[in-house]
């Protein structure tokens, strides 16, 4: 006597009664970075929580392969700033981000320098700081709640800039 339902029909229908979803097949998922590197939490794109937003820029960036490097340097005196991003190295980056600021700027610093990811700097007066995450919003966050900890009242991003793929 045959069964009625295979061993493997067996398993996708208990998967679909439980409500969770069939893994993808071992010898796709095996050589996936972005699969490994994401995990099963974030791989499916309908979850877009700001973590999983986070882990795939994150993982994007690593799994190109490619190192892309950004900087931002700020003039605290006047607010003028230089930024540049997707450069091979991080001192290119620097050098490039100095040479834009100082076209316009009386005092450039560098401030922030990211690779494969975003930078941001918020100023409020003689208060500047910066932050860097995976994600635009991420760095501008960080960077306005490190300005409002060094005493800020009006901190607001100045410039933010990405060097990702």
């Amino acid at each position: 006597m045959r069964p009625l339902i295979s061993k493997g029909r067996t398993l996708l229908l208990l998967l679909l009664v439980l409500g969770l979803k069939e893994a993808p097949p071992t010898s796709l998922a095996a050589g996936d970075c972005l699969y490994d590197c994401e995990g099963s939490t974030c791989y499916d794109f309908g979850n877009h929580t700001t973590f999983c937003q986070e882990q795939r820029a994150k993982c994007q960036a690593r799994c190109s392969g490619r190192r892309l490097w950004g900087a931002i340097a700020y003039s605290k005196p006047d607010g003028e700033f230089g930024w540049t991003i997707k450069w091979n190295t991080e001192a290119e980056a620097k050098k490039d981000a100095m040479a834009r600021c100082v076209k316009t700027g009386k005092a450039c610093e560098m401030w922030a320098t990211f690779e494969n990811s975003c930078g941001a700097v918020a100023a409020d007066g003689n208060i500047v700081t910066w932050g860097t995450a995976n994600v635009q919003s991420s760095a501008e966050q960080r960077a306005v709640a490190e300005c409002q900890k060094a005493g800020g009242r009006n901190c607001k991003v100045a410039v933010w800039a990405c060097s990702k793929l």
